[in-house]
């Protein structure tokens, strides 16, 4: 059976096990001040280009950066200060709880590797590869007895 740390009747999207996309579209979008329906491709595929961002242990400092960047390249928005670097806190925390969720989830999901009886620890791996069958043998006796 799946565990999972989401419920679909939560009160918020991360609980919710909901992607973080819309929610990076609305950040961007308030920040280029680009509401438009026509303007959703663009938001998305900026909003995919930062969850890749982050998950590559981008900080809200290349977040910031990349905004500027884009802001440069299109010329907007004119407004002064940018506030460029809330922005991209507000990016980045939103892309990093969305990722950790799903990471949590998998691992929720995993058969923990110290509770598989077919794989060695690494000791007795060392062991079985430097030590002759007579000291290997007396090595296992050892780890038994320890237990």
């Amino acid at each position: 059976m799946r565990r999972t740390l989401t419920s679909s009747r939560a009160s918020n999207w991360v609980d919710r096990g909901e992607p973080p996309n819309p929610t990076l579209r609305r950040i961007l979008a308030h920040f280029f001040e680009r509401r438009d329906p026509a303007d959703e491709a663009w938001l998305e595929e900026h909003a995919v280009i930062i969850l890749g961002m982050v998950a590559a242990d981008a900080t809200e400092i290349h977040i910031a950066g990349y905004l500027r960047s884009v802001v440069r390249e299109t010329g907007h928005p004119k407004r002064e200060p940018l506030d460029a670097r809330s922005a991209a806190i507000s990016l980045w925390h939103t892309a990093k709880v969305a990722l950790v969720r799903d990471a949590a989830e998998r691992v929720l999901n995993e058969t923990p590797s110290a509770t598989r009886s077919d794989e060695d620890s690494l000791s007795h791996w060392v062991a079985s590869r430097l030590l002759s069958a007579d000291e290997l043998e007396k090595f296992e006796r050892d780890a038994e007895a320890e237990q």
